[in-house]
C-alpha cells in the first residue's frame, strides 16, 4: 500500500487495523511489510473490501500483494 497523500501513515495504519479486527486472520506487520495469514477466501475478501475503503477514501493508492501458498506464519525470523 503506497497512499500517495501527506497524511500516508493515518491510511496505512486504518488499513491494518481493519484487517486486525477480523477473526479467522491473522496479521504480522514488521517495518518492510505485512503479511496477511488465513483461509485464502476470507483474506482475499477482507483485503478486497480494505482496498474498496480506501479508494473511496484517498485519490490515489497503489497496492501491492503477493501470494504464496503456503502458511509461513510459523516461520522464524533472524534479527541481525
Amino acid at each position: 500500500m503506497y497512499p500517495l497523500t501527506e497524511g500516508y501513515i493515518e491510511a496505512i495504519d486504518n488499513f491494518l487495523t481493519g484487517l486486525h479486527h477480523i477473526d479467522g486472520i491473522q496479521v504480522q506487520t514488521n517495518p518492510m511489510s505485512t503479511q496477511v495469514f488465513g483461509d485464502s477466501a476470507l483474506v482475499f475478501s477482507a483485503v478486497q473490501k480494505g482496498i474498496e475503503k480506501v479508494y473511496t477514501e484517498l485519490d490515489q493508492c497503489p497496492f501491492v500483494i503477493k501470494v504464496l501458498n503456503k502458511d509461513v506464519s510459523g516461520m522464524e525470523i533472524k534479527d541481525y
